[in-house]
């Protein structure tokens, strides 16, 4: 179980692993930061980094996270991606050396689809999640070992190390022997958000555990909710993932504009 909350002190992601480590028991904690935070329990691993902007983060996960590794296998996670239900843990994972949830950007050709409009595409490679995801340890020494190196872009979508990983570089790793789940085992494996098409009529009940930057565990079994309440309305499908995170007995906070509050 590793988080690199490279860009603060690190207590935001503690209790992603903690929750993540009950939900796996067995589990391993590692926190990767540039302060050790107050809250670390005794049961979770720091290692001290230095100050990583946003950008370089992409560039630090695809290089350097393998140097403090130590297991086959590595479970990502941070505070806006955990185990929701260590019980649908499949030992089928071990099998592939890379999943995530199947995210709204898919690549088309050359083009990066994004608001799972690649859904439409048979011929598709879906950037996979890198927030809530499971990487052998020979995947994550990849890259320097075959020499295949962060590819600059312009676009920010094209920059995160999840896009790198799963869809501009997949092919080059794939040569190099790597393996990716395919979407079908992905999608039961994580969700960022519900697609429209590709989640119809899909169980939450079925997933490990999911990502997305608009939901964060800020304590146990306490979620914050940081998209607004007009646009929780209009996103397909997320009233009714929050509705099924408060069924699992979360806590959920609403975190948005005053403003928009008043108006709900």
């Amino acid at each position: 179980m590793c988080s690199s909350d490279l860009h603060n002190d690190g207590s935001c992601a503690v209790p992603s692993i903690s929750h993540s480590m009950k939900q796996l028991p067995g589990s391993r904690g590692l926190l990767i930061s540039r302060a050790k935070p107050a809250n670390l329990p005794d049961s979770i691993k720091w290692i001290r980094c230095g100050i990583i902007d946003y950008l370089q983060y992409s560039v630090y996960m695809m290089h350097v996270l393998q140097h403090h590794i130590e297991t086959d296998y590595a479970l990502i996670v941070q505070d806006d991606g955990w185990v929701l239900n260590g019980e649908n843990w499949k030992d089928d994972y071990y099998n592939y050396d890379y999943i995530g949830a199947p995210s709204h950007c898919g690549r088309v050709g050359d083009q990066f689809l994004l608001g799972f409009s690649w859904y439409e595409h048979s011929e598709r490679t879906v950037v996979q999640n890198g927030g809530f995801s499971l990487r052998s340890k020979k995947f994550l020494q990849a890259p320097n070992k075959f020499g295949i190196v962060h590819k600059q872009a312009n676009d920010i979508h094209n920059w995160n190390e999840d896009a790198q990983l799963t869809a501009i570089l997949r092919t080059d790793l794939e040569f190099c022997g790597m393996k990716y789940a395919p979407e079908d085992v992905a999608k039961d494996f994580s969700i960022e958000y519900v697609g429209p098409g590709f989640h119809d009529g899909f169980d939450f009940n079925r997933l490990v555990g999911h990502h997305a930057q608009s939901r964060r565990l800020i304590g146990d079994m306490y979620v914050r909710v940081t998209m607004p309440h007009g646009e929780i309305k209009d996103y397909h499908g997320e009233e009714q993932f929050i509705k099924f995170l408060w069924d699992l007995g979360y806590t959920i906070e609403y975190n948005y504009p005053v403003a928009d509050k008043a108006g709900t």
